[in-house]
């Protein structure tokens, strides 16, 4: 059985955004967790609807929203507040992209490991319950 499709306005989100902030006292780095929660908005698929919205597709993106904010110094590197959708079905295409799922894989703007993989893995959430099922 497949997967609920994504679509505009749902959402990539991951609870452990991994951040450099700089400490206001001590000067030192220390890697701070802040959340990202942003909904999809860019890079969706126009020629497909699913429940009256746009599909979201590998490539669609989210802005986060609220942006993110150090709990007590600056970052390091100030971050971009952009997540997108890395991953989708093997078998399902639209406008020649792969159809973007519940609990697909999605990177975010973090900044540990740097270039690499996160922990935990950030993913597409479905906000409304749709009928449609890709697999």
């Amino acid at each position: 059985m497949g997967q609920p499709a994504a679509k505009m306005n749902d959402l990539i989100v991951n609870p452990g955004d991994l951040h450099i902030v700089i400490n206001a006292e001590s000067g030192a780095p220390v890697t701070e967790p802040l959340p990202f929660q942003g909904p999809i908005v860019q890079g969706v698929c126009p020629s497909v609807r699913i429940d009256g919205q746009f599909a979201a597709v590998v490539g669609s993106g989210a802005t986060n929203v609220p942006p993110h904010i150090p709990i007590d110094g600056s970052f390091s590197v100030p971050p971009t507040n952009q997540g997108s959708i890395v991953m989708g079905s093997a078998t399902v295409r639209f406008a020649g992209r792969a159809a973007a799922r519940a609990g697909d894989p999605c990177e975010t703007c973090h900044d540990v490991p740097p270039g690499g993989p996160q922990a935990p893995l950030p993913m597409v959430v479905v906000q409304t319950p749709t009928s449609v099922l890709i697999g």
